[in-house]
C-alpha cells in the first residue's frame, strides 16, 4: 500500500503541488484581507480569471506540442482594439472579423513553424511585433473607449449572479479538455509534443497538425481579446502588455512541462486560478505593480524547472 501510494504521488505530484498551493492561496489572502471572498472579492477574481482562461487554454495546446506562442498577448490586444476602434463603423460586426484576423495571424505562425521549420520562439515573436505594429497604427495610441450595450452585454451580464464572462471562460475550458483527453486532435498533439519523430513515423501528419494547433491558439486570443475588451469597455496599445509572463507562469503552475508533452488545460484551470488570484490578492493589498512582476517572475522561473521534462533534456545531451 505504502508503495502504491508513492507511486501514485509520484505520478501526480504537479496535480497535487497545484491543489496544494491553491488551497495555501486562498487561506493566506482571506486570513489577510478578510474581504478575499465576499461577494465583490469573488467577482473582481471572476473577472481577472475568466478571459485569462481562454488565452491560457489555447496557449497551452502549443506547449503540449513542445513549442512556444509569443503572440497570444499582442493577438489579444488586436482583437480588443480592433473591436473598440470599429465598433462604431461595423456594430457587432467587428467581433467575428476581430477573431478571424487573430485566427489568420495563428495560421501564420503555424505555417512560419510547421511549413518553413522557423522556431516557435522566433516565427511568434517575429509575428507579435508586425502585429504590435498594425495596432498601434490603427489605434494611432489613443484611449477607445465603447459604449455599445450589446457588446458590453457579453461579458458583464449578470447570469445567476455571475457575470457572463464566466460563463464563456468555463465552457471553452471544458471544450478545451474534450479536444485535449478525448479526440484524435488531442492525442496527436501529446505525441507531437513527446516525441516528434516517433509521431511522424506514426502516421501523424506533422505540417497540418502543428499549423492547426497554433491557428487555435490565435482564435483563443481572439476569442479573449473580444471578451476583454466588452469587460473592460475600453483600452490602448498599452492594454495587456503585463501578461506574457503570468500567462507562461500560469500554464506551468497548472502542470504543463514546458518541454512537451505533459500536461493539458485540465491542469491549467488551477495554474491560472493560482496567478490571477495571487496577482488579484496582491492588488487588493495595493502591492504595487513592479513588486507584482518581480514575484511572478521568481514563480515562473521556480516552476518552469520544477516543470520540465528532464528525460529529454538527458536524452538532447
Amino acid at each position: 500500500m505504502k508503495v502504491t501510494f508513492v507511486a501514485w504521488f509520484r505520478k501526480n505530484v504537479s496535480v497535487v503541488s497545484s491543489l496544494a498551493a491553491t488551497v495555501l492561496i486562498i487561506l493566506v489572502f482571506q486570513a489577510m484581507n478578510p474581504a478575499f471572498l465576499s461577494y465583490n472579492g469573488l467577482r473582481a477574481l471572476i473577472y481577472a480569471m475568466s478571459y485569462f482562461l481562454i488565452v491560457a487554454c489555447g496557449l497551452t495546446f502549443v506547449i503540449m506540442m513542445g513549442s512556444f506562442d509569443f503572440s497570444v498577448v499582442s493577438l489579444l490586444k488586436l482583437s480588443a482594439l480592433f473591436c473598440v476602434v470599429f465598433m462604431d463603423r461595423y456594430g457587432l460586426l467587428v467581433i467575428p472579423l476581430a477573431i478571424s484576423l487573430t485566427t489568420a495571424f495563428g495560421f501564420l505562425n503555424g505555417l512560419l513553424v510547421a511549413k518553413f521549420h522557423v522556431p516557435s520562439f522566433m516565427a511568434t515573436l517575429g509575428v507579435s511585433i508586425v502585429v504590435e505594429g498594425i495596432v498601434l497604427y490603427f489605434s494611432k495610441g489613443k484611449l477607445f473607449l465603447t459604449y455599445n450595450e450589446a457588446f458590453r452585454a457579453l461579458a458583464i451580464k449578470e447570469i445567476f449572479g455571475l457575470p457572463a464572462i464566466f460563463y464563456w471562460a468555463m465552457g471553452i475550458w471544458v471544450l478545451s479538455v474534450f479536444l485535449a483527453l478525448y479526440t484524435p486532435f488531442g492525442r496527436k498533439t501529446y505525441a507531437v509534443g513527446s516525441n516528434l519523430v516517433a509521431a511522424e513515423l506514426s502516421g501523424v501528419n506533422i505540417v497540418f497538425h502543428r499549423t492547426l494547433v497554433f491557428t487555435l491558439s490565435g482564435l483563443y486570443a481572439g476569442v479573449a481579446g473580444v471578451l476583454y475588451m466588452a469587460q473592460l469597455g475600453g483600452g490602448s496599445v498599452q492594454l495587456g502588455s503585463d501578461l506574457s509572463v503570468p500567462l507562461f507562469a500560469s500554464i506551468v503552475a497548472g502542470g504543463t512541462a514546458l518541454t512537451g508533452g505533459v500536461g493539458g488545460p485540465h491542469r491549467t484551470l488551477l495554474g491560472v486560478i493560482i496567478i490571477t488570484w495571487t496577482q488579484t490578492g496582491l492588488q487588493m493589498m495595493a502591492i504595487g505593480r513592479d513588486i507584482q512582476m518581480v514575484i511572478f517572475g521568481i514563480v515562473a522561473i521556480i516552476l518552469a524547472a520544477a516543470t520540465v521534462d528532464r528525460k529529454k533534456i538527458r536524452m538532447v545531451k
